[in-house]
């Protein structure tokens, strides 16, 4: 297959908005942005009659254009932040060509718009998200063609994608890591502090990366994102994360992708794969895949956790990086193990300054706001106000209750959270395996807690997700 012609621009990825003129509102460069999009589209496509922005954290907007008296829906989908990313936006473009020559129902790519950087392709039909589904038969049945479509993407030949830009792994090292490492060389430029948790997964993982035979396939990336209508799957989506990797990485996925989006039956899920694929189901590369690729995030998270941006989608980035380190903590928990029981928060212990706090919650959620994507960002302040003040009511005894679990392994209270925490990384770069248990109870413990502070504000689920031992999703114990 020929390579599409925006691969020959050699143009990096870039970031997900759109650079601002001297004095430039965020209003006027979203206004920008959208003409540039219409521009593009006229000049390419035909006539848009409606355009409207997609009220979430990357910039996106729904299109709908006149084409020689027919309708044609489209979605542009722009860049995420580059600090985010290891492959770029015209190589996820061409990932998708290649799926739609095999069969893989994926929107139609028509073309790449230079600025703002972004993807012009079909906007399918349907919906996403199976826990809105109510028929638990209805989503087993949509799960299990996922899986099907999933083991028709990973049998295409790796060498189409390696020529569209994807990197073949050299050896088994970096095969089990793909991915891994390029987030860790992200995380290791943007750390400004002590990172103990970080710290501890990234040796776990490098320690005990698989060594056994191993095969370089297609891997989705971020799999179970995809439109369904009418009991059929419409479009597989989101292939920004694609590369060439272990199939145990997008079955990994499925079980965490569980987390935000419950699926249901996952055991069936998988267990269709196996049968769709013929191939066995891997159970312990599987687990250490899960760990491996659910610590992405929190990795590629620490610039917005360490420097925070004055955006209004800051909360999704916290709730992301705790929850996944908990999912994290308790998949090593799993491999070796160790029983993790609940954690509840300590009693509360507001300062002097709680009533103040008390008021920006409910303040920030009277402004007013015409557009989704205005309401979307008032709501999401008022969601960060009120983590603020349940911050202020429970954070002291948190940051206690910390030191407390620092002291009792280190035999030693340190003076505060940052020397705590600079204590405990110490800690865990010279400690042996012989520690791992000790280390995955502390961190639960760590996370549980600041996971309570959040569960009252958390997005989707709004409730905590644990991570369940794969032998019981998968009836096998």
């Amino acid at each position: 297959m020929k390579s599409p012609p925006w691969l020959a621009t050699g143009r990096s990825q870039v970031s997900s908005v759109a650079e601002a003129t001297s004095g430039e509102t965020i209003t006027e460069r979203n206004e920008r942005m959208t003409a540039k999009v219409v521009a593009w589209i006229e000049a390419n496509l035909g006539r848009v009659t409606a355009i409207e922005r997609q009220a979430r954290w990357r910039p996106a907007w729904f299109v709908e254009v006149d084409r020689k008296g027919s309708s044609l829906p489209l979605y542009v989908r722009g860049a995420r932040d580059a600090s985010r990313v290891v492959y770029s936006l015209d190589q996820e473009a061409a990932v998708l060509q290649i799926l739609e020559a095999h069969d893989v129902p994926v929107p139609h790519v028509y073309g790449m718009i230079a600025d703002p950087w972004a993807i012009v392709m079909d906007k399918l039909p349907g919906r996403a998200i199976l826990a809105n589904i109510q028929d638990a038969a209805q989503r087993r049945a949509l799960l299990s063609d996922y899986m099907d479509f999933m083991a028709r993407a990973h049998a295409i030949e790796p060498a189409k994608f390696e020529a569209a830009g994807l990197t073949m792994p050299a050896d088994a090292a970096e095969h089990a890591l793909s991915w891994f490492n390029g987030v860790e060389d992200i995380y290791r430029a943007a750390k400004k502090r002590p990172e103990p948790l970080l710290e501890f997964v990234v040796k776990w993982v490098r320690a005990n990366v698989p060594t056994q035979g191993w095969e370089s396939r297609f891997i989705l990336g971020d799999p179970g994102q995809f439109l369904y209508e009418d009991g059929k799957i419409t479009g597989l989506l989101d292939f920004e994360f694609a590369h060439i990797g272990d199939i145990a990485h997008d079955l990994a996925s499925i079980r965490l992708r569980d987390v935000p989006e419950p699926f249901g039956d996952v055991g069936g899920g998988l267990l269709r794969y196996e049968q769709q694929s013929g191939k066995p189901l891997d159970m312990a590369l599987i687990d250490f895949h899960t760990v491996k690729w659910v610590m992405c995030t929190p990795l590629s998270l620490i610039a917005t956790l360490h420097d925070p941006p004055a955006v209004p989608d800051l909360l999704q980035s916290v709730e992301w990086f705790h929850q996944y380190s908990l999912i994290g903590i308790e998949g090593i928990g799993n491999m070796i193990g160790v029983r993790l029981p609940d954690v509840d928060l300590p009693p509360a212990s507001p300062s002097r300054y709680g009533p103040t706090h008390n008021v920006f919650p409910a303040a920030i959620r009277t402004l007013e706001g015409s557009e989704a994507h205005t309401q979307y960002k008032r709501d999401r302040a008022a969601a960060i106000a009120e983590y603020l003040r349940r911050a202020d009511a429970y954070g002291l005894a948190i940051e206690a209750a910390n030191l407390d679990d620092i002291q009792a392994l280190l035999g030693e209270r340190p003076a505060d959270w940052r020397a705590g925490d600079a204590a405990l990384e110490a800690f865990v770069l010279a400690a042996g395996p012989e520690r791992d248990a000790d280390l995955v109870r502390l961190f639960h413990r760590r996370e549980m807690r600041h996971m309570r502070l959040l569960e009252p504000v958390l997005y989707r689920t709004k409730t905590i997700r644990h991570l369940d031992p794969l032998p019981e999703v998968l009836g096998r114990e």
